[in-house]
C-alpha cells in the first residue's frame, strides 16, 4: 500500500518516514560528487564553462542549502548529547570532547557548534525553522544564537506574545478580548466546545497575518530586509530593551579585562592588549588623525602605519606638553543619543537613589512619548505603559518592544556601537553637547554650536582650588581629571559653576557617578602643621573664599609665618568629604603615628 505523504513529498505529521536518513544521504553524496566534477577547473576552464552569471547563482544556492543542512545538523545534535550513549566506552566525558574527536574539528568548533544547536533547541525554536526551511541564513541565525538568549530574561522576552497593533506584551485571553468575535451564548455551547474552537481560530489567524508575534518573531521579521550586520544591531537592540542589566555586568567584565603588555624584545617591543569598546575607539580615533591619508607614494600597509601612528601620538602628547598638571583634556570621542535618554540614564534610580550623585529622586512616570526622529536623536521615547513601575533601569527598561527599531540608544557616533550607561553619565558632567533636530524623514533641520557644559575659565579655577583628583588618596593631575558636579547633579538641576565643581580622574569620575557616592564641601586645608616664631606648632585650619562655598583659598598668616593650599602631591584632606551608599565616610587612612623615644628605647 502506497504511504500517505504530504503534498512537497514529506510524510506529514506523526507520519513514518518515506525513507531512511541513510538513503537521503547517499543521494546527497553522490549529487555532492557530481557537482564537484562539473565545478573543477578544468572544466570551468573548458569551451563549454557556464557563464559567471550562472556561477554566481550557483554559488548562492550552495549557500543556501549548506545552511540549511547546517540547520538540520543543529537539531541532531542535542538528540545525540541528550540520549548518552555517546559515553559508552569512556572514550570521553564531555559531548563536545566526544564531538572533536569522533569529527576530527578543533575544540572551539566543536564547542561553537553545540552553543548554538543548544540555543537554538532550549530558546530559538522560530530561528531553527527558518534555518531548516531555508527562510533564513546561517548568519542571522548566528547572530540571533549570539546575541538574543544571553541571559534568564532574555529568554523569557523571546517567548512574550506581542500585539503588534499596540507594540505591548499580551496573553491569549487579553488578545482575544480585543478581537470582535460572536461567541455563543453558553446555553447554547455547555461544554464549550465551540467557544474554544473561535478561540483557537482567531489566535491562529492572528499568527498566521503577524498580527499577534513572539518576541523571537518580532526579531526575526526584520531578517529578510537586512543583512546579517545590519541585522545584529537590531537583535542587540532587542537584547538591550529586554534585559539592560545584563549589557552593564558585560561593561563591567570587559572593563575588568583590559590590559594592555608592551615588552622589549630583541629588535623591539611587542605590543598585545585588549580595550573596551570606549577605550579602543579612542585610541583609533586618535592614531587615525594622527596618521591622515597616505601619500600616493607611501608604500607602508595600513598596520604599519597605524604603528608610526601610535609613537606620533605619544610624541605630540610630551612635545606639546599635554600631560602636564593644569592641561585640560575633556573627552573627544562622539556619542550619539536623544536629549530625553540622557537625561533618563543620568537620573537612574536603584532604591529611589539616583546612581550619578546618590541622592533621593522623584519617579519618573513611565508613560508614552509623542516624539518623533531620527534613530538615536529622537525628541521623545515610549514606554510599556502608563502604569509601568519605575524598575531602576532608566529609559532602556521602560521602551516598548515596538519601538525596536525607531528608539535607536545611545551609539557611539562613528561606529554605531552601544555607548555604556556610565559613560552618558559622565558625559553629563563635562563634555561638549550641540543639539542636533531631525525632522521625520531624518533630515537635519537644525543644528546649534557646541556647548560646553564646564568652560574654560571654570575649568581653570576649579584646578586652580583642587589642583589634582580630590577623591581620598588619589594625586592624578588635572590632565587627566574631569570636571563633576559635586553637589547635585546637572541630571537633577545642578547649576554648572565652579561651587558645584571638583575635580576626579577618569576613574573616579566613573566610580563616584556609579556606585552612588556623595560630595560636600567642608573647607579646604590650608597646611599639615606650621612651625611659628619660638618653635611653635600650628595644626592645620579649614577655610574658603567666602566661608560657605568651595573657592580658592589665599592662605592666612599664623604666628608670623603664612600658611596656603597644600604643596601639590601631597595628599592631604582637599576639603571635599565623600561618602558612600551606606553612609559612611571615605577618607584618607589614618597616618602612623611615631611613638616617643621612650617608648622606642
Amino acid at each position: 500500500m502506497e504511504q500517505s505523504k504530504s503534498t512537497d513529498g514529506i510524510p506529514g505529521p506523526g507520519l513514518p518516514p518515506a525513507e531512511s536518513i541513510e538513503d537521503v544521504l547517499a543521494r546527497f553524496e553522490a549529487d555532492a560528487a557530481v557537482l564537484a566534477a562539473l565545478t573543477d577547473p578544468e572544466v570551468l576552464d573548458g569551451w563549454n564553462a557556464p557563464g559567471i552569471t550562472r556561477l554566481a547563482e550557483a554559488h548562492s544556492r550552495i549557500r543556501a542549502l549548506t545552511a540549511r543542512l547546517d540547520g538540520v545538523r543543529y537539531t541532531l545534535l542535542p538528540r545525540i548529547e541528550a540520549d548518552g550513549s555517546w559515553r559508552s566506552g569512556g572514550m570521553a566525558r564531555a559531548f563536545t570532547t566526544w564531538l572533536r574527536l569522533r569529527e576530527g574539528v578543533s575544540a572551539s568548533t566543536a564547542g561553537r557548534d553545540m552553543t548554538i544547536a543548544r540555543r537554538l533547541a532550549t530558546a530559538l525554536p522560530g530561528t531553527r525553522e527558518g534555518l531548516v526551511a531555508g527562510t533564513l541564513g546561517i548568519d542571522h541565525a548566528k547572530v540571533m544564537t549570539d546575541v538574543a538568549p544571553t541571559s534568564e530574561t532574555r529568554q523569557d522576552a523571546l517567548a512574550w506574545l506581542i500585539d503588534t497593533r499596540t507594540g505591548d506584551r499580551t496573553t491569549p485571553e487579553a488578545f482575544v478580548q480585543t478581537v470582535a468575535v460572536d461567541f455563543p451564548d453558553p446555553t447554547e455551547d455547555p461544554d464549550g466546545e465551540h467557544t474554544r474552537q473561535l478561540i483557537t481560530q482567531v489566535l491562529e489567524d492572528a499568527v498566521t497575518d503577524g498580527t499577534l508575534v513572539t518576541g523571537e518573531g518580532l526579531v526575526l521579521r526584520e531578517a529578510g530586509s537586512l543583512n546579517a550586520d545590519q541585522f545584529r544591531v537590531v537583535a542587540r537592540r532587542f537584547a538591550t530593551i529586554t534585559d539592560p542589566d545584563t549589557d552593564d555586568t558585560d561593561d563591567d567584565k570587559a572593563a575588568q579585562g583590559e590590559f594592555l603588555d608592551l615588552a622589549k624584545t630583541i629588535d623591539g617591543y611587542h605590543l598585545a592588549g585588549f580595550l573596551t569598546d570606549e577605550h579602543g575607539l579612542l585610541v583609533t580615533t586618535a592614531i587615525n588623525a594622527i596618521i591622515g591619508t597616505p601619500a600616493a607614494e607611501d608604500p607602508r600597509t595600513s598596520t604599519q602605519r597605524r604603528a608610526q601612528g601610535l609613537a606620533d601620538l605619544a610624541r605630540v602628547v610630551l612635545d606639546t606638553n599635554q600631560a602636564s598638571p593644569g592641561a585640560a583634556i575633556p573627552p573627544h570621542l562622539n556619542v550619539t543619543v536623544s536629549w530625553t535618554e540622557l537625561v533618563a540614564q543620568a537620573t537612574r534610580t536603584h532604591e529611589g537613589l539616583c546612581l550619578t550623585c546618590g541622592q533621593a529622586t522623584p519617579g519618573r512616570a513611565a508613560g508614552r512619548a509623542t516624539g518623533t526622529g531620527a534613530p538615536g536623536t529622537s525628541t521623545g521615547t515610549p514606554g510599556f505603559g502608563a502604569d509601568a513601575p519605575d524598575t531602576g533601569t532608566g529609559v532602556a527598561g521602560t521602551m516598548t518592544v515596538s519601538g525596536l527599531l525607531s528608539g535607536g540608544g545611545p551609539v557611539f557616533t562613528e561606529t554605531g556601537d552601544r555607548a555604556p550607561r556610565a559613560l552618558l553619565r559622565r558625559l553629563a558632567c563635562d563634555s561638549a553637547v550641540t543639539r542636533v533636530v531631525f525632522g521625520p524623514d531624518g533630515a537635519v533641520l537644525d543644528v546649534g554650536r557646541a556647548q560646553r557644559t564646564v568652560t574654560g575659565q571654570m575649568r581653570r579655577a576649579v584646578i586652580a582650588r583642587d589642583r589634582h583628583c580630590v577623591f581620598p588618596g588619589c594625586d592624578q593631575p588635572p590632565s587627566r581629571c574631569e570636571v563633576h558636579h559635586a553637589i547635585t547633579h546637572w541630571a537633577h538641576g545642578g547649576n554648572t559653576s565652579v561651587s558645584n565643581s571638583a575635580l576626579l580622574c577618569w576613574y573616579h569620575h566613573q566610580l563616584v557617578d556609579t556606585q552612588g557616592i556623595t560630595m560636600h564641601w567642608t573647607g579646604k586645608p590650608l597646611t599639615g602643621t606650621t612651625t611659628g616664631p619660638g618653635g611653635t606648632t600650628t595644626r592645620a585650619t579649614s577655610g574658603t573664599t567666602d566661608g560657605t562655598t568651595p573657592g580658592v583659598a589665599t592662605g592666612t598668616t599664623v604666628d608670623g609665618t603664612t600658611t596656603g593650599p597644600a604643596v601639590p602631591g601631597a595628599l592631604l584632606e582637599t576639603g571635599w568629604a565623600f561618602t558612600d551608599a551606606r553612609g559612611h565616610r571615605i577618607a584618607l587612612p589614618e597616618p602612623i603615628e611615631t611613638p616617643p623615644e621612650s617608648e622606642v628605647a
